[in-house]
């Protein structure tokens, strides 16, 4: 229980050392706190477990209720230090997912402002523009012809060499 501990502390003091950390560091430390995770879960299940068994075996005794007491009290002092090692973690965690969000928002920014990027969008945009344009027109044209659709069929009826 103490080496968990005393790894997320010293993943702490290394990482919190430097100011910025790639994104692949950090997605390795994520795995590697994610596996704390499941270490700490586990150590939580191991817990609940022999309360339990202590709480079966305190109903045996004669004096069942001062059992129960240290059966529970002695539980409870397991589970806040695994919830302290956790609450560690879970802060560690967040400061990593920030820190890529940062980096990756960053990333987003400087691609925003590259002036390649700049003159693409407006080229995109102008060729939408476009194209809009021209479906409107078709469009127009269509209704046209919907509306021109009577006369010629009656032109056409006319024409009949029949």
């Amino acid at each position: 229980m103490k080496s968990v501990f005393n790894l997320l502390i010293s993943l702490q003091l290394v990482f919190f050392s430097v100011t910025i950390c790639a994104s692949s560091l950090a997605d390795a430390e994520l795995k590697l706190l994610d596996e704390l995770q499941e270490k700490i879960n586990l150590k939580k299940q191991w817990s609940t477990y022999r309360y339990d068994n202590d709480v079966v075996a305190c109903y045996s005794k004669y004096f069942m209720d001062h059992c129960l007491k240290k059966s529970r009290n002695e539980h409870l002092k397991e589970y806040k230090l695994i919830r302290d090692q956790e609450l560690a973690l879970h802060e560690r965690q967040r400061y990593l997912k920030e820190l890529i969000k940062d980096e990756r928002d960053d990333q987003r920014n400087s691609e925003r402002i590259d002036p390649q990027k700049v003159k693409e969008r407006a080229a995109n945009v102008k060729a939408y523009e476009e194209k809009q344009k021209l479906r409107a027109e078709r469009a127009q044209d269509l209704e046209e012809r919907r509306k021109d659709a009577d006369s010629r069929a009656q032109e056409n009826k006319n024409s009949s060499p029949f």
